[in-house]
């Protein structure tokens, strides 16, 4: 390496440098979720392989993030990303293209590591809206009801079906995002009232409320029969643990944390660990294909989707009770000072 490919190195190591800086400062956002942040870094990752890219053409040299982020280097980034440029492991895409949703997630996160930086963000030209998927239609939703009802207490189903078709029956009810589902607490279900119901923390993601808007919805017969076979499997997994869970969805099998033992191992999360919203995605896929199978030539049977909001964004829901939060008082206007962001609580002192 020649002393000017060095001090471009160096350079571009400062501009990078500057923008993992705004990236982990977002992250400590209280208002940036688990998968944001994991969206940021990986934005912030291909920026830096971006940077040292033989077709990256950024038009200027990179002494700073605002050259990195300037509109032509953007330009540049994103169609390497677009291409597959930027990828460090394979993908199932047939053209090793980004799609769509990868591209809007790559001009969104800019937006946000540009705001940090009190930079602008120009870009060429903004990927549009994908279309939303087609929902599941009536007839399927009714005649998945009518294979709860008959399915909920078959004793010879697997723990991950059992607590799958109570997932499904939840969302056929209530409409709950995954992330929602997996909020639900034990209390929130109230299966011996003469009219069952389950509370649902709504968080809308095109609002920004700092407390989420409650509802109380009822449960149908069959949702109610196969959400008391899960509380019996949950309880038979969580007993033997030593601390109260009270999530009311749970893992039916150990599986990694991805934290390495003293002798290097994967440590395990034991079964009946809170069910997460990646982990709940991951099952109801699996079992989907299951049923699928199962159901397979049933005079007016449509396949599952394999995403849970396909089967989500078909339902209408009618809550008997919604507690919106109130509003938040108004800042004082004695003062001129103006608070920064809240953020989290950093994992060690400085």
């Amino acid at each position: 390496m020649t002393e000017s490919q060095s001090g471009g190195s160096r350079v571009a190591e400062t501009a990078v440098g500057e923008v993992e800086r705004a990236v982990e400062r977002l992250c400590l956002l209280e208002e940036t979720s688990a998968a944001r942040a994991r969206q940021l870094r990986w934005v912030a990752k291909e920026l830096r392989i971006a940077s040292a890219h033989p077709d990256f053409a950024p038009g200027r040299p990179v002494d700073h993030a605002s050259d990195l982020l300037a509109a032509q280097a953007v330009t540049s980034y994103l169609e390497l990303g677009r291409l597959g440029e930027l990828r460090l492991r394979p993908t199932n895409r047939g053209d090793g293209t980004s799609s769509g949703a990868s591209m809007r997630i790559r001009e969104d996160c800019l937006r946000l590591i540009c705001r940090e930086l009190g930079l602008p963000l120009q870009l060429a030209k903004k990927t549009p809206l994908q279309a939303p998927r087609e929902v599941v239609d009536g007839p399927t939703r009714s005649q998945l009801r009518d294979y709860l009802i008959r399915r909920a207490e078959r004793p010879t189903a697997a723990q991950g079906q059992v607590r799958l078709l109570a997932i499904v029956g939840v969302v056929l009810d209530t409409g709950a995002r995954v992330g929602e589902l997996c909020a639900m607490r034990l209390e929130d279900l109230d299966h011996e009232a003469p009219t069952p119901t389950i509370r649902v923390a709504r968080r809308p993601q095109t609002k920004a409320l700092t407390e989420p808007v409650i509802e109380t919805i009822p449960i149908s017969p069959g949702t109610l029969r196969a959400v008391r076979h899960w509380l019996e499997v949950r309880t038979e997994i969580t007993t033997p643990l030593s601390i109260n869970v009270r999530e009311l969805w749970v893992s039916v099998a150990g599986n990694h944390a991805g934290l390495p033992a003293a002798d290097g191992h994967a440590i395990r999360r034991p079964a009946g660990m809170p069910l997460r919203p990646r982990g709940l995605q991951r099952a109801y896929t699996r079992t989907v294909v299951e049923l699928n199978l199962e159901l397979a030539g049933s005079p007016g049977w449509q396949p599952l989707p394999y995403r849970l909001e396909q089967l989500r964004r078909a339902v209408e829901v009618t809550p008997i009770e919604t507690v919106v939060p109130e509003p938040a008082a108004a800042p004082p206007t004695a003062t001129a000072t103006v608070p920064r962001p809240t953020r989290k609580k950093a994992a060690a002192k400085a």
